[in-house]
């Protein structure tokens, strides 16, 4: 048996210590450890690129859809949680430190990422602010001295400061949770939940130790994940063992194999084909999403399939194909686009021009209306703002244009009919990069979302 420890390191030949991105598949484990709150801040660190990760295979995780040489974390953290659910349904344990719900919204593609996102709850559970309490003490004693992870509290006794704990008047708590550890107000701090056919444990949370503390912690740690899994003499198992016939045996491990390898192709094959989907997932999101986070991505798709590549040039995220470079801003409302992308526009073209002397040009993307249908979508930007465009010199763009075009250029890509060839996407990038005011790319065409806007610049 091998233990998977994710955030919290354990020097032990018997544990693989890893994070949640470079962690092999978890259902392959049935003996886990993991760190809600490191797991957290590696998140973060992803979202925000402030530190470097990567997968297993070396490759570089980002905030964003997976694409040829990264891995989308959106995409990534959702594995990961189909991979835990299975290890549960496997009847793995799985322990956790308790620590208070947090909620994360760096991650674009997910409205909101709790600590609590990777393990399931048993029926009439939840792992809310109601259930999960926050708190704090540095006192704890065992009320279940049975209990495999009871050694583990014990050894780290000296370490143990609690940051939350177990409300066991809250829904599901008191029916499921087999309670082994209580604060000194007679909290639940350490206890064991059956989760699918598997067991989540919680424990009290703990100071960072010394080398010298941490290798004992990590032999009774082991040892509690063997208890748990009733494994405790795999070690001794003699090797004569396998010599004895059981008839029938045999054949029925055979098909045992058979299966496995069934199971693993069919993984293999709903991995390709869900990696394939989320490419385009991303397209019609720009018709609805708001916000920095969750609206940027999928208009960057939408802007790689007309041909302009795009990267962060510290104060935001800028467009370059053959036809320019164009200082990119997108906003959303449920109301017409207001004057917020251009006083952002005109900062970032203001320090650009104190930087190299000449102006840049400009593209704001607008979903105004955003919960109406597209083709019902009227007077998606204020007068205000098409005013400042037509003056200032900078095209504005809506999301349903945006849309039917990224659709073209996909089905120009599949040879389909109505599908925009390489000229077409060139024109468009060239009407991007010159036009003052709203722009209609579909304008003549029977396909398109809306007609041309009478005094289009820059045609």
């Amino acid at each position: 048996m091998r233990v998977l420890a994710i955030g919290h390191a354990l020097p032990n030949p018997a544990v693989d210590n890893r994070s949640i991105f470079d962690a092999p598949t978890l259902f392959d484990y049935e003996a886990i450890l993991i760190d809600l709150e490191a797991v957290q801040q590696s998140i973060r660190e992803a979202a925000l690129a402030t530190a470097e990760h990567r997968t297993s295979a070396g490759v570089p995780v980002v905030n964003g859809e997976s694409i040829g040489g990264a891995s989308g974390l959106a995409e990534l953290l959702n594995r990961r949680r189909d991979e835990m659910t299975r290890a549960l349904e496997r009847g793995a344990v799985v322990a956790c430190y308790l620590c208070p719900t947090s909620l994360l919204t760096e991650v674009a593609g997910m409205s909101g990422l709790d600590r609590y996102f990777l393990l399931p709850a048993p029926a009439g559970m939840g792992w809310d602010a109601e259930t999960v309490r926050g708190g704090e003490g540095r006192t704890a004693a065992i009320v279940d001295h049975a209990h495999p992870f009871a050694a583990v509290v014990e050894e780290t006794r000296r370490r143990l400061h609690y940051r939350a704990y177990l409300n066991d008047r809250a829904p599901g708590v008191a029916e499921h949770a087999r309670v082994f550890a209580r604060s000194a107000g007679g909290a639940p701090v350490g206890a064991q939940i059956p989760v699918l056919a598997g067991q989540l444990v919680l424990l009290p949370a703990i100071t960072e130790g010394s080398s010298q503390q941490a290798m004992p912690e990590a032999q009774v740690m082991v040892r509690a994940m063997q208890e748990a899994l009733g494994r405790v003499d795999d070690d001794r198992r003699p090797r004569w063992l396998d010599d004895q016939p059981v008839p029938g045996l045999t054949e029925r491990e055979q098909r045992v194999d058979e299966a496995r390898a069934a199971l693993e192709r069919a993984q293999g094959a709903y991995d390709d084909a869900r990696s394939a989907a989320s490419e385009l997932s991303p397209l019609r999101e720009v018709l609805w999403r708001a916000g920095e986070q969750a609206l940027m991505p999928p208009v960057l798709r939408c802007l790689e399939l007309l041909g302009f590549s795009a990267r962060e040039d510290g104060s935001g995220w800028l467009l370059t194909s053959p036809e320019g470079e164009l200082l990119l801003e997108a906003e959303a409302s449920v109301r017409e686009v207001g004057m917020a992308p251009h006083y952002r526009l005109r900062a970032r073209s203001d320090r650009l021009l104190e930087e190299r002397a000449r102006p840049a040009r400009g593209l704001v993307v607008v979903s105004g209306h955003r919960m109406t249908e597209p083709g019902r979508r009227e007077g998606q930007v204020s007068e205000a703002l098409r005013a400042a465009a037509e003056s200032v010199g900078y095209a504005i763009l809506g999301v349903d244009e945006l849309f039917w075009a990224a659709s073209a250029a996909l089905a120009g890509r599949d040879g389909a009919e109505g599908g925009a060839d390489e000229a077409t996407l060139a024109g468009w990038r060239a009407r991007l990069a010159a036009a003052d005011g709203l722009v209609m790319l579909a304008a003549g065409d029977p396909g398109g979302p809306g007609e041309a806007e009478p005094g289009e610049g820059g045609d």
